[in-house]
């Protein structure tokens, strides 16, 4: 159950900012025409449904101002919610809708225009399908403009029956109808292109018997065929073991042959190398007969002597270098004193004190260099000497090494003459060897080449005997390949056909699958329109004529409470009101205009009470009423009191600027008109 519980209007229409309380039971919106009734009801709708296809931004917001804001307050099944929802004009000019904000018992969301849609939808329970047109079933239910009523009561029966059919819930039938009709063609189409191919299955099974009979023949030809090539593979194979046979011996005699050429060549060369040993021995043994002379020892003695002399001849080198050197600086030590005496003899002055130098002086000074010069003479022709007597020892020592060098040459000479005798003995004794050796495999190789010689001569006629049993051999071979050929084409031939048999057999059963799946189709549309669709339609029809009846006899009750006893009301078959002033029918045109408005509330209230009885919607406790009693006599008027003591809504908002309305509500909200409306306080 839902009940407004206030409502914030900002910037919208002609209020600037005002709030207004609903409470339980029937509030009137009383004021005069233009002061802004029905500004708040249009508020309420915008609170709960924001801009409506079609709405601009414009027919709600305040002239001259950029942003316009509503917060309404309900509650829904014990849940406080408020509902917060502005538009705002960008700097182009265009209005639109800006922020959505809802409260369910303290906890807020800022949502899209779309979500917000959703989740108003969801939390008044209406129907999901009803999102596009949101506000529809509301109009129905709660606020329609009394105006919009009697439009919908001068609309094209079609139309108004659609419409109805619609928010009844009735369109459904017609769109499983339609569906099914839908369906219906498409399973004809369906059933018409399977008929085509179900009528070739007959065609399918002659060439199917055809064909097998022509499989039974081919099977016999090829089982025919292959008793034959096994025949010929027998008597193959014996030709190829004889031909092997025969193969084996000319292997054989090949070998043998080829074995007497290699035997040939081996022999020969065996020759050869026999006749080239001997002339080696006959060589080597020349080399041999001089007997050498030598003794180890001796040449041992002569290299120790030569050494020693080497060794003394080395020493006396150094020493005659040694007395070379000391020559050397005795013949140095002498021309000192020398050139000494030769400048005192010519000196005049002293080079120390400048005195005159005198001959006595002279003569003392030349005396005692000649004695140094005496002593080092001595002395040096000493040295020469014995340098002489070294030089003596020298060449005798030279010519004793060279004697040994002479000799310790040839007596290695010798050596190496006698080392060469010992190899040759040595190799003489290993060819006599190889020569024994190979005088044997001469033997063996000629005693080998007559025995298969021998063995050849035997073996003369198995080369003609080959040629015989190998020409058969192709002979046969060349049967058998023709047999194969032939064999492997009709094999072919029959795996074609079982192939072609087997496409035909799947042909014929995909076909009887079709006849099968056209059967069960045409089983099924008989189903859809016997069943199917009478059923919805019989369904519709009671289902219509049972809001109908609902409807025609609400319609009727609350007209009765509005109008003199002579008119009276119903609904035909396309909701459309048949109006009776006793037994004449009158047009809702030339009605008079409160008869217009009685016939319009009393459709609305019928509408109204049939749905509200019909849906489990949240709205369904309350009811708005736009100036219901517009056109109204004093006495019409007075007979509201009537309708509203019939009506049992939790909550009821009434718009009307008929002072005679306050005496049938519970509480009454004066709405006064300056620069902007003004909300008096509830009375």
């Amino acid at each position: 159950m839902t009940q407004f519980k206030s409502l914030r209007l900002e910037n919208i229409r002609s209020y600037k900012n005002a709030e207004i309380d609903f409470k339980k039971g029937a509030s009137l919106l009383s004021g005069d025409i233009g002061s802004g009734k029905t500004s708040i009801l249009l508020g309420l709708q915008f609170s709960l449904f924001g801009l409506q296809p079609g709405q601009k931004g414009s027919s709600i917001l305040r002239n001259g101002e950029d942003f316009a804001m509503t917060r309404l307050k309900l509650e829904i099944d014990g849940e406080m919610i408020t509902i917060e929802r502005s538009i705002r004009k960008s700097k182009t000019g265009s209005i639109s809708q800006d922020s959505n904000i809802l409260t369910i018992n303290g906890n807020t969301q800022e949502l899209s225009t779309s979500e917000m849609k959703e989740r108003v939808i969801s939390l008044l329970n209406y129907p999901k399908e009803l999102a596009k047109k949101s506000n529809l079933l509301y109009k129905f239910t709660v606020y329609m403009p009394q105006e919009e009523m009697k439009s919908i009561i001068q609309e094209k029966p079609e139309v108004r029956l659609d419409t109805l059919r619609y928010i009844f819930g009735l369109d459904r039938y017609k769109r499983i109808k339609e569906n099914a009709n839908f369906l219906m063609k498409k399973i004809k189409d369906s059933i018409r292109t399977k008929e085509v191919l179900v009528a070739e299955s007959d065609i399918i099974k002659r060439k199917l018997n055809i064909e097998t009979e022509n499989k039974i023949q081919l099977s016999k030809q090829t089982l025919n065929l292959n008793i034959t090539l096994q025949q010929l593979i027998l008597e193959k194979q014996e030709k190829e073991n004889t031909l092997n046979k025969l193969q084996e011996d000319l292997d054989e005699i090949t070998k043998a042959n080829s074995e007497i050429e290699k035997n040939k060549i081996k022999l020969e060369g065996q020759k050869e190398a026999e006749a080239k040993i001997k002339k080696e021995i006959s060589i080597m043994q020349s080399q041999i007969t001089e007997e050498l002379d030598f003794s180890q020892e001796k040449l041992d003695s002569t290299s120790i002597l030569l050494e020693n002399h080497k060794k003394i001849l080395e020493e006396k080198n150094s020493e005659f270098l040694k007395l070379n050197s000391e020559v050397s600086v005795l013949s140095s030590k002498k021309e000192q004193p020398m050139d000494l005496k030769n400048q005192i003899i010519s000196l005049e002055n002293c080079p120390t004190c400048l005195q005159l130098v005198g001959q006595d002086h002279k003569t003392r000074i030349g005396k005692k260099l000649g004695f140094e010069i005496e002593d080092i003479d001595r002395e040096l022709e000493q040295k020469i000497i014995q340098k002489a007597h070294l030089i003596r020892l020298i060449e005798t020592e030279k010519e004793l090494v060279i004697g040994y060098e002479s000799d310790k040459a040839k007596l290695q000479q010798n050596k190496i003459k006698a080392e060469h005798q010992k190899q040759i003995k040595i190799k003489i004794q290993s060819e006599a060897y190889i020569l024994d050796r190979t005088t044997n495999e001469i033997k063996q190789l000629e005693d080998k080449t007559q025995e298969l010689s021998n063995h050849l001569e035997s073996s003369s006629k198995s080369q003609e005997e080959f040629e015989v049993a190998r020409e058969a051999f192709k002979n046969q071979n060349k049967k058998m390949h023709e047999q194969e050929i032939i064999l492997a084409t009709k094999n072919k031939e029959l795996e074609i056909l079982k192939i072609r048999l087997a496409e035909l057999q799947e042909d014929l059963a995909s076909k009887e699958k079709i006849k099968e799946a056209m059967n069960k189709l045409k089983e099924l549309g008989y189903w859809i329109q016997k069943n199917l669709v009478d059923t919805v339609d019989r369904t519709e029809k009671n289902r219509i004529a049972q809001v109908k009846n609902e409807f025609s006899n609400a319609l009727s009750k609350w007209f009765a409470y509005l109008a003199s006893d002579s008119f009276s009301v119903e609904l035909d078959d396309q909701f459309t009101p048949s109006i009776k002033n006793q037994d004449y029918e009158i047009d809702y045109a030339f009605l008079s205009g409160g008869e217009r408005t009685s016939v319009a509330l009393a459709y609305r209230l019928a509408l109204n009470q049939v749905l509200n009885a019909h849906s489990s919607i949240k709205t369904n406790g309350i009811l708005i009423l736009d100036e219901p009693t517009e056109g109204f006599s004093s006495e019409q008027v007075q007979k509201m009191g009537k309708i509203f003591e019939e009506l049992k809504y939790e909550q009821m908002i009434l718009v009307s600027h008929e002072r005679e309305m306050d005496n049938f509500v519970d509480h009454v909200i004066e709405i006064k008109k300056g620069s902007e409306s003004q909300i008096e306080p509830n009375s």
